[in-house]
């Protein structure tokens, strides 16, 4: 029996970046062999084990074979199963460098360490077209690791062979690796990349028809929509917010469409459409979805609370409707991202995030009570507003 450290962490080790787990190949051993040994099988479709003693999982080298269409249609072999035909089935050359920690050597039987050299993402062999999430899998690394990789002409070109199969995925695998790709700091390089490799269409059409349409105006000159939406994604500081910002200008296509313009594009039913569109193929979790509709309704709008462009009462009503604090922080952030995610004229905003932050505390901590016996929902809506509207007229002149 002989044990390799391999995947993501030989990779990060050699590009010395932090690894989250260890993953090991075992070579030469069997079930009963493992057991003996007092690993416990943890796997369900291949065989996967962990050590009470030991840290990270071990998995009995195997080959695999193709036998369906669907991404779990796989036969698993482990018999007599050699090192280097457990890594020939992994996705990328870099993925597949097998570790001995015992004699501090690499295993590098498909050139995974001169990829890493030169930042090339190639895949192992055609094997890679077994899965087409390997395609979003291509297009994280790549986001992960910096946009100077780059991915070799193999890999483009199993890529029209995997576009039925791509349409296909499952929205929980697509959302998977969509929400990693959002903890990486410059996002857009995923995007960016399913765009360069011809299926953005097919994954996210909504994102793929705002390449179609241009802002033209002083206050975009970053060129189309598509473009304005990665320049903001890019200054996002939470998941959250990216997914706000992915999704807050999904209106103007088909604004565009209707009417030349995009004057509509925060317009309700259309994003009531658009949204219904984008749970089909991405199950977003609750939060990310209100959060995202809730900007996409409102940008503008809360664009306009930070120039101090609207009146104290609807300011009140809009900032009132936001549940809680973490909400309101997540919108804030994809707020700023979209005014200054672009190139043309700056912006002067009047109030800082913090001060916004403020006036919604005030506001939800407010004493509403209101005697209603003899008043109409009317009358005790006024009185609410009322009250709502002095809270921060009074902030204000503390403010300036």
């Amino acid at each position: 029996m002989k044990i390799y450290l391999v995947g993501g962490a030989v990779r990060d080790l050699i590009l010395d970046r932090k690894s989250s787990d260890k993953d090991y190949v075992v070579v030469g051993s069997s079930f009963e062999e493992m057991f003996s040994l007092g690993f416990k099988s943890v796997g369900k479709s291949f065989p996967v084990f962990i050590h009470p003693k030991k840290e990270g999982e071990f998995a009995l080298a195997r080959s695999e074979k193709k036998s369906g269409k669907k991404h779990f249609d796989f036969e698993c072999f482990t018999e007599n199963v050699s090192l280097e035909e457990d890594l020939r089935r992994r996705d990328l050359t870099i993925n597949a460098i097998a570790y001995d920690e015992k004699s501090d050597k690499f295993i590098d039987p498909f050139g995974g360490l001169s990829d890493i050299k030169c930042k090339i993402l190639r895949p192992v062999s055609e094997a890679f077209k077994d899965d087409a999430l390997r395609i979003l899998r291509a297009a994280r690394f790549k986001t992960e690791l910096g946009e100077e990789w780059k991915f070799d002409k193999s890999l483009s070109d199993y890529v029209p062979d995997m576009t039925e199969e791509l349409g296909e995925l499952s929205k929980e695998r697509i959302y998977k690796e969509t929400k990693k790709a959002l903890g990486v700091k410059n996002s857009s390089v995923f995007f960016c990349s399913l765009l360069e490799l011809g299926v953005l269409e097919i994954l996210f059409p909504f994102l793929y028809d705002l390449t179609k349409i241009s802002h033209d105006n002083e206050y975009h000159k970053e060129g189309s929509v598509f473009v304005h939406t990665m320049m903001a994604l890019d200054l996002c500081s939470d998941t959250n917010a990216k997914w706000a910002v992915l999704f807050h200008d999904m209106g103007k296509y088909q604004s565009f469409l209707d009417d030349g313009n995009f004057h509509r594009h925060c317009d309700a039913k259309i994003l009531q459409d658009i949204f219904k569109k984008i749970q089909k193929t991405l199950s977003l979790e609750r939060e990310e979805f209100e959060i995202s509709k809730f900007f996409a309704l409102n940008h503008h709008k809360l664009q306009n609370i930070l120039k101090n462009s609207m009146r104290l009462s609807k300011i009140a009503s809009l900032l009132f409707k936001i549940k809680d604090e973490g909400r309101l922080n997540s919108i804030l952030d994809a707020s700023l991202a979209d005014l200054n995610g672009r190139m043309g004229r700056g912006n002067e905003l009047i109030f800082s995030k913090e001060q916004i932050v403020h006036m919604w505390q005030l506001l939800k901590e407010a004493d509403y009570n209101v005697n209603h016996e003899s008043m109409s929902v009317e009358q005790i809506k006024s009185i609410i507003v009322h009250k709502q509207t002095n809270i921060l007229r009074e902030f204000v002149k503390t403010a300036f």
